[in-house]
């Protein structure tokens, strides 16, 4: 591989490391796109096997970054779902085993003297 094309993957996937380390999902469409573009240069050069090892590495780490992105946003999504749920009445089961809605009421404002 020539040392400026290991340089320049290594570069962009430092890059893409950070943006998903920084919540920066916008910018990884570009980053992606520039990442295809050096992976088909890739295939046609010969590399060294640690050179590989590193790449796939990298590629690993930044991989189980956006899982876990993936994962924070949705317990995010389930933990606000179920406070729109809370608002909305809460469901319980009656005693035949059927879930039944009992409504949540808000208090009302009492303006006393």
């Amino acid at each position: 591989m020539t040392k400026g094309l290991a340089t320049e993957l290594f570069k962009l996937l430092d890059e893409e490391r950070t943006a998903i380390k920084a919540a920066d999902f916008d910018s990884l469409a570009p980053l992606s796109d520039a990442k295809v573009a050096l992976f088909d240069e890739l295939s046609s050069i010969s590399a060294t096997k640690t050179e590989f090892v590193r790449i796939q590495m990298q590629l690993a780490e930044n991989q189980a970054l956006l899982a876990a992105a993936i994962a924070g946003v949705n317990a995010a999504r389930g933990r606000i779902a179920a406070l729109q749920n809370i608002r909305e009445g809460l469901a319980v089961y009656d005693q035949s085993g059927q879930m039944a809605p009992v409504p949540t009421r808000r208090p009302e404002l009492e303006k006393k003297a």
